[in-house]
This record gives C-alpha cells, structure tokens and sequence, in this order.
C-alpha cells in the first residue's frame, strides 16, 4: 500500500507505463513518504466499449488511488495533483482527460506478506 490503478480505453505503449509507474511511485515516495516496496502501480487496458461518461464514449483515464488513512487534506490534495501533472506531461494529455480519485484505509485492514502495515508516516 499505496496501490495505484489506471483504467484507459486506449492501451499505454509499455514504455510510457514504466515511465509512469517510476514517476507516480517517486510522487508517492516524496509527498506522503511511501517506502517504495509498499508502492503498486497497476494499469488496466479496458475494451474500447468500455468508458463512458455522462452517457457518451470516452477516452479519459480513471487513477484510483489507494493509501493508509492518516495524511492530511493537504498531503492528499498535492498527491492528487503531482500524479496529474505527472501524466499530463508523461502521456502528453489534457488535465481534463483524467479523473482521480483517493480511498483511505484504516491501516489495520492493510496487510502485506502476511502482516498488517504499520500506521503512515505523518505528513
């Protein structure tokens, strides 16, 4: 944990997925302090028929964020906004092609190889 999960319609040449998933894990590293073996990103292709908004098709990119309750409103806001910037400049989208969102688990319901996480850096 933090586990970072991209949903695209359009598949991510695999160069720039590494890219991403190096950036995105530098971010999480930076801003709320993630050892980096705590840190997944995922990315799912999904079939061009598969997105939508307000009823139409779309192209844009769903991030969902997952991280151990306990940073402050301010860690989560410039989280939020140095993965954009990351994949604005990464893939060359517009800010308005994204979505991103964060979920908050209490650290006691977090477990990696068999043993739960320790409660999150303070930042």
């Amino acid at each position: 944990m933090p586990i970072v999960i991209v949903e695209k319609k359009t598949s991510l040449d695999a160069e720039v997925k590494a890219q991403l998933a190096a950036e995105i894990t530098d971010v999480l590293r930076t801003v709320i302090n993630s050892p980096d073996d705590l840190i997944s990103v995922v990315f799912h292709d999904l079939p061009a028929e598969s997105t939508f908004r307000a009823g139409v098709p779309t192209d844009e990119a769903l991030i969902f964020v997952h991280i151990r309750l306990g940073r402050s409103d301010e860690a989560v806001d410039r989280l939020l906004k140095a993965i954009s910037d990351v994949w604005v400049r990464v893939t060359g989208e517009s800010e308005d092609a994204i979505e991103l969102a964060v979920q908050q688990y209490p650290a006691k319901w977090v477990m990696r190889g068999g043993v739960r996480l320790p409660e999150p850096p303070v930042v």
